[in-house]
């Protein structure tokens, strides 16, 4: 069933590119150093390049404000080259 979901996403990111659009592209902020959420983090950029999303990762210390949080993910909000963000959880506490 996964590879019939990943040849199904693969064909509409091709699609999508048919018709003059650029890639999709995906940055996903990991904040500290959370081993499994960078093994989680590495998984979904490999899945992501297996179906022609470009990706990638903005690591930021355990130590980053929520507002600075906020201020990064609203300057990616408005960058035209950004189609999707995630924020990897979990966060770290304070």
């Amino acid at each position: 069933l996964a590879k019939e979901v990943y040849k199904e996403v693969q064909r509409d990111v091709e699609s999508w590119m048919s018709l003059g659009n650029k890639r999709p592209h995906l940055t996903v902020i990991l904040v500290g150093d959370n081993p499994a959420s960078h093994t989680y983090v590495r998984n979904k950029m490999k899945a992501a390049a297996a179906v022609g999303i470009c990706s990638e990762i903005i690591l930021k210390p355990k130590d980053i404000s929520q507002e600075e949080l906020l201020d990064l993910t609203a300057k990616l909000n408005r960058d035209s080259r950004v189609n999707g963000i995630l924020v990897q959880l979990p966060l770290p506490g304070k």
